[in-house]
């Protein structure tokens, strides 16, 4: 299948084979896309944003990247440790050999992936998209050739650019439609050429890249995968990346007339009128389709027919052909290719937190304590005045209004409602987003209710347990990855680039066949590398192990002065299972004594192993046996904390279960009670106030006529104080 490229014409031929194919790969493609997919993501994204994607509010409270923050540097926070061992397949005398090429292979890795690739920054990237969209996607490549290489969105700088866009620029001059530009090409091609001759840049970049890509741009063609964690042995692929005209005339050679064009990432294309002043600005859609089953790469573009580049077979793939690697985590059986996100898991969760919280801001507001003024009465607007605008420092406020009523009649200081806490409290929720995910208040950086040390190791505890599964999760992944870029440097990198990596005196294979080599070592991510470390537990095990590495260094010293070469290196490799034991990754040779002059164990002096005698035996046996004893007790040791830590669970169970039933039953019974005391302050401020008015208006009436009518009415007068004063109080007014 070829097609040929007029070079600066901007047209090409395309041979109907080409056409066939890139049409079958579109209609391949188009059927995959899922618009309910695409709708899912943006949502999710939108949600951990704080923003409801609905109505367009904002979070009160945004737990969605709470969450995310507190999960994120648990899972990863550290680059990743490679370790790549011998197999049991290596033969003995092989074996100093093999140990070389692994400290070898990790000096490679630690500098083609973790720094170059910066697999830290791709991973924090990852993480992200797996717990917003449920999957992440990485795509692993070798960068060496443009007009070879796949299409990689994270590529290494180098001189290549600047020739690619060199060409592309004199192409420019050359068409006829440009000529009304010719004063900025030419400014742009000096520029060009100015940067190309000072060479600031690697002439070429030969490294491996790591891209993060979106879930939305990545569609697996094959209809048997019905989920995600099948992806590997699907039939093919594809990775789109989008392009402007100028980028897609410099990486392929022509101008895409016909393609379809977008005015942002899938949105669709803007009407021709507002596209004719910059269609430089328009975005292509531009698919890479790997399609597995023929060991092709086919690249298409959306519009365009014919493939726009020569379908090709990469030359540095190795027992895994796709370049695609997924991360995803809350893994359920069937109900779609996507299993259900951290978001969308803790979505209703959040939802009612947030309600709870609007509710709680609406309703205190509205029970504000507030002052009314009834207008029209004894109070003149100035004396309202001075109240509004009283700062507190006064002894006294004079109002000026006609007496004869009490301000009472005129003013009313209160609260129109009451907050109830307990009809807002979010303890629920709390519960419920430490069950989904894991964690608790501190985790998200607070703590909403204090707890004991026990309770507080327990929830650390329960962090920790989740936390790594999905460590050793990605550090699964890794391991992938990993194996993939080492079979890729095996094939790309020659001895004298691995030494400039690793050293003069690094072992590199001359072999091609990467299946070769991974029969004789194994690699993998040394365990809880990438994980937060626990301080706590790292001491709690150090003190445990340091008096059996200390007692141990005795020995071993003391046998190996002996000639007991045997017995010594029976002692090391009871250290080294009692380290494996404690999941601890030291290298006990780094610690315990070398044999002298560089003879082995196993070996004495004149290189013939010295005549054991039985004391000695017995000595060794009973040294063993000291050790292995030791190892029971620190078991032993472990396994009753264990049990304690049972048993303080338990007990913070009860204690919680004992609070939450008192706090049920109190809550009701102080409600009761702040109403009724609520209601007797209110009908003894009413039964003060009305022995005040009769008071004033028997004041009034003595003083008016203070020798008939007074005397007369004073009985009556008298009466109705005495029966203000009556436990009964007067008729018509509460007690």
């Amino acid at each position: 299948m070829q097609y040929e490229q007029q070079a600066g014409s901007g047209d090409r031929q395309v041979t109907p084979e080409s056409k066939a194919l890139a049409a079958e790969w579109l209609k391949r493609i188009d059927s995959a896309c899922s618009k309910d997919d695409e709708t899912r993501f943006s949502d999710n994204r939108k949600w951990l944003r704080g923003v409801d994607p609905t109505s367009g509010k904002k979070l009160r409270t945004n737990l969605h990247f709470a969450n995310l923050a507190a999960m994120r540097p648990q899972v990863y926070a550290k680059d990743p440790e490679f370790s790549v061992t011998p197999t049991k397949a290596v033969a003995e005398d092989q074996i100093p050999t093999w140990q070389g090429f692994g400290a070898t292979a990790e000096a490679v890795l630690d500098e083609f992936l973790v720094k170059r690739a910066k697999i830290k920054k791709r991973a924090k990237r990852l993480l992200t998209s797996a717990y917003t969209n449920a999957v992440g996607w990485w795509k692993v490549c070798w960068q060496e050739d443009r007009r070879a290489d796949p299409l990689i969105q994270n590529q290494l700088k180098d001189t290549q650019d600047n020739l690619q866009r060199l060409q592309r620029q004199r192409d420019e001059l050359d068409d006829h439609e440009a000529r009304s530009e010719i004063e900025l090409k030419v400014a742009e091609l000096q520029q060009t050429l100015a940067g190309l001759q000072a060479q600031p840049e690697v002439v070429v970049s030969r490294s491996t890249t790591v891209d993060f890509v979106l879930p939305e741009d990545v569609r697996i063609l094959d209809d048997t995968v019905l989920e995600i964690g099948d992806y590997e042995r699907a039939d093919a692929i594809t990775h789109r990346v989008w392009f402007t005209r100028a980028k897609f005339r410099e990486r392929f050679g022509f101008d895409p007339k016909a393609a379809k064009t977008y005015a942002k990432q899938g949105a669709p294309a803007r009407p021709d009128g507002d596209r004719k002043a910059d269609r430089d600005a328009d975005l292509l859609a531009v698919w890479e389709v790997w399609h597995q089953a023929a060991g092709r790469v086919i690249t298409v573009c959306e519009g365009v027919e014919g493939c726009v580049r020569e379908p090709y077979s990469p030359d540095w793939t190795g027992e895994r052909w796709f370049p695609f690697f997924a991360l995803t985590f809350n893994d359920v059986d069937g109900g779609g290719l996507y299993p259900p996100s951290d978001v969308e898991l803790t979505l209703e969760v959040v939802s009612s937190y947030n309600q709870s919280r609007d509710d709680f801001a609406r309703d205190r507001k509205k029970a504000m304590p507030l002052n009314v003024v009834r207008k029209g009465g004894s109070l003149t607007p100035d004396d309202v005045q001075r109240i509004v605008n009283r700062t507190g420092e006064e002894g006294a406020l004079v109002v000026e209004g006609p007496g004869g009523r009490p301000l009472s009649d005129d003013i009313f200081s209160g609260q129109l409602a009451q907050v109830r806490p307990e009809n807002y409290d979010t303890s629920a929720d709390r519960q419920d987003m430490e069950m989904l995910l894991g964690g608790g208040d501190a985790a998200r950086g607070s703590v909403l209710t204090a707890k004991t040390a026990t309770e507080a190791e327990i929830l650390a505890q329960g962090m920790r347990g989740r936390s790594a599964e999905r460590t050793d999760t990605i550090e699964d992944l890794l391991s992938d990855v990993g194996k993939y870029v080492l079979e890729m440097c095996l094939r790309k990198l020659t001895p004298q680039e691995v030494k400039r990596v690793a050293g003069p005196d690094a072992i590199w294979p001359e072999l091609r066949e990467s299946r070769d080599v991974f029969e004789m070592v194994s690699l993998r991510v040394r365990g809880g590398s990438t994980g937060k470390p626990d301080r706590l537990q790292e001491q709690d095990r150090w003190t445990k192990l340091l008096p059996v590495i200390k007692e141990a260094m005795g020995q071993v010293a003391e046998l190996r002065a002996a000639g007991q070469g045997a017995m010594a290196q029976a002692v090391v490799e009871l250290v080294r299972e009692t380290l494996r034991r404690f999941d601890e990754r030291l290298d006990v040779d780094q610690y315990l004594p070398q044999p002298k002059d560089g003879a082995q164990d196993g070996e004495g002096d004149a290189g013939q192993e010295p005549p054991i005698s039985p004391e000695m035996l017995l000595q060794a046996q009973q040294m063993v046996q000291a050790l292995q004893q030791r190892i029971a007790e620190l078991e032993q040791a472990l396994a009753d904390q264990a049990r304690q830590e049972r048993v303080a669970v338990e007990k913070a169970r009860a204690e919680a279960a004992a609070r939450v039933e008192v706090a049920r039953i109190v809550a009701p019974i102080e409600a009761a009670a702040r109403v009724e005391v609520a209601r007797i302050e209110k009908a003894s401020a009413a039964q003060v106030a009305a022995l005040d008015e009769i008071g004033d208006m028997a004041e009034a009436t003595a003083s008016a006529d203070p020798q008939g009518l007074g005397a007369l009415a004073a009985p009556g007068l008298q009466d109705d104080l005495g029966n203000a004063a009556a436990p009964g109080g007067m008729p018509g007014v509460e007690s």
